[in-house]
């Protein structure tokens, strides 16, 4: 008995500190993880207004996912819990309908609009229970604080910008009248 107990005395002198090296690695890379799906997360519900979705922060956590949700890697397998499973699939059905063609008719963008904005929130829905918040999809679509002067401005952005393009490439061009000083002094 004493053999025993002085051999499980050396071997846990020995390997503790080498388990405890490795337990918290595994931590590390638990948490790591933890807090880049968190990351991602928290930059779709700030950029979660329709008046924000193509906001660069926006577009670059969607690119995202495929990455932080993936699962682990052991042995050259994936593991994937089921809530990233779910995940992954919310955001490719999500991704297929953004890469799809967008209707020419006004009730076809409508439709549209609310189609990928349903994927949308079902992809939030998937990613808050991933992640342990505890959100319903009424909330996520609901509990936005979004100025309306912050949609004006986008949009005037977007009139600016499309109007700058066509008058640099020629396809709408500024027209200018000439006048002499003395036509203005007639006035």
């Amino acid at each position: 008995m004493n053999l025993a107990l002085a051999i499980a005395t050396v071997f846990a002198t020995l390997f503790s500190p080498l388990i405890a090296v490795r337990v918290q690695k595994y931590l590390e890379k638990k948490s790591e993880k933890q807090t880049i799906k968190v990351k991602i997360f928290s930059q779709l519900m700030a950029t979660r207004a329709i008046s924000s979705r193509l906001l660069p922060e926006h577009v670059q956590a969607l690119n995202m996912i495929d990455l932080a949700f993936y699962g682990d890697i052991k042995r050259g397998k994936v593991k994937r819990s089921d809530s990233e499973k779910k995940v992954t699939l919310a955001w490719k059905e999500y991704f297929a309908h953004l890469c799809s063609t967008v209707p020419l008719t006004q009730s076809g963008v409508e439709l549209w609009n609310q189609k990928s904005n349903q994927l949308f929130l079902s992809l939030l829905y998937e990613m808050a229970n991933d992640i342990g918040y505890d959100f319903d999809k009424v909330h996520l679509e609901n509990a936005i604080y979004s100025p309306t002067a912050h949609g004006d401005m986008n949009l005037d952005q977007i009139k600016i910008r499309k109007g700058l393009a066509s008058l640099l490439s020629g396809d709408n061009p500024i027209k200018v009248e000439l006048t002499s000083k003395q036509d203005k002094n007639k006035k």
